[in-house]
């Protein structure tokens, strides 16, 4: 059924899909997905309901945890798929055109996904409308509200263009101009904040770019790998392994600098960066990074793209999750009884938010795979 050039699943394909649901019949990823997001919204609903200070374990001296972090993590790897959307497009049309309804729609729901879990971080989500109506033009928050606001509603326009056919090389250097911002504005948020070294740094909105980039194409290669372990189609997974080992590489540079710069430092803060230094190159670089480079070089089946990303994906979080709590590691007003080193554990509540965000990407890929929504239209109809 198509409306507007738009292929729309069959109702009768919807009614079997929903019917296979109910019997116990859509594979255990889906049900897994399902519980996630139930238990993720019973989560959320603690923390509303009963409040941050009973439920969460921020507090003034750590005011962002686990939530910011699953936010950063997915908003990132949203604009990362964009990335891939646009590199793939470019530089490997013809292999990479019939996978891009799946990797803009993955841009989507893990932008939403993670809107998700910053929303259960603001309070007051319904009064998020006050940035257009109360606008601070000095204020990198305001900023990143805007530019996530309209990278979400170009994904839908390039979404909609790319179910159609309809490929206009003018929206699609927008759609990727746009997330480029966005990106970057999220990056300023941390970087401008002068008073925490530890976040304080010109590297970091390019850091985020690039992070981004490797987490989001992670995600598509993994995507892109179980189809071609389902069809045997091998060739569908080259371009990916390309754009990962390049994201690798750069995320290494990255990292590596900000690493020697911190360790350079010796102002009140930066003895983080020496604090984790060991942790930082093993697992930072070396587990996150050189392994999953190797193992997309010597292994490129479909199993070997599966265990590189899935590295990825888990150290990529781990390395949000450090970034966002390090910062305040170091006590920024040094008064009587105040530890030299403050710890952050999440709550039960915070790590529930991690697998509503995570349960709500996996549902909504999967419901939209079965009920065919990355199917399009022959040409010319």
């Amino acid at each position: 059924m198509t409306r507007f050039g738009l292929l729309l699943p069959e109702k009768e394909r919807l009614a079997t899909t929903f019917r296979e649901i109910v019997a116990g019949r859509g594979g255990v990823a889906l049900y897994a997905a399902i519980a996630g997001m139930l238990l993720g919204g019973a989560g959320i609903a603690a923390i509303v309901f009963l409040g941050h200070g009973r439920t969460t374990n921020t507090s003034t001296l750590v005011p962002w945890g686990m939530q910011i972090a699953t936010y950063v993590y997915f908003a990132l790897v949203s604009g990362g798929c964009i990335f891939t959307n646009f590199l793939g497009t470019q530089f490997f049309r013809r292999t990479y055109e019939p996978l891009a309804s799946r990797v803009i729609f993955l841009g989507l729901v893990n932008a939403l996904a993670g809107f998700l879990s910053l929303a259960s971080e603001l309070g007051h989500v319904e009064r998020l409308f006050w940035f257009i109506l109360s606008p601070n033009p000095t204020s990198p928050m305001f900023w990143m509200s805007v530019w996530y606001t309209a990278d979400i509603a170009i994904l839908l326009v390039e979404y909609y263009n790319v179910r159609r056919h309809h490929h206009s090389k003018g929206l699609l250097y927008a759609s990727f101009i746009i997330p480029l911002i966005t990106y970057c504005s999220l990056g300023s948020l941390f970087g401008a904040v002068s008073s925490l070294p530890y976040y304080y740094s010109a590297l970091l909105p390019v850091y985020f770019i690039f992070a981004g980039f490797l987490a989001g194409n992670a995600l598509c290669a993994a995507v892109v790998a179980l189809r071609a372990a389902k069809d045997g189609c091998r060739e569908l997974l080259r371009p990916f392994i390309r754009m990962q080992k390049i994201a690798l590489a750069s995320v290494f540079v990255l990292a590596f600098c900000r690493t020697i710069i911190g360790l350079a430092g010796s102002g009140s803060g930066y003895e983080i960066f020496r604090e984790t230094m060991v942790t930082d190159l093993v697992f930072g670089m070396v587990v996150s990074l050189v392994v999953p480079f190797l193992i997309l070089t010597y292994r490129k089946s479909p199993g070997g793209v599966l265990l590189a990303t899935a590295i990825v994906l888990v150290t990529q979080f781990i390395a949000r999750l450090d970034l966002v709590v390090r910062g305040f590691r170091v006590p920024l007003f040094r008064v009587y009884d105040m530890p030299e080193r403050i710890g952050y554990t999440p709550s039960v509540a915070e790590l529930l938010v991690l697998l509503a965000s995570a349960g709500t990407v996996l549902f909504l890929y999967l419901v939209a795979e079965r009920s065919g929504l990355f199917e399009a239209p022959a040409k010319g109809e």
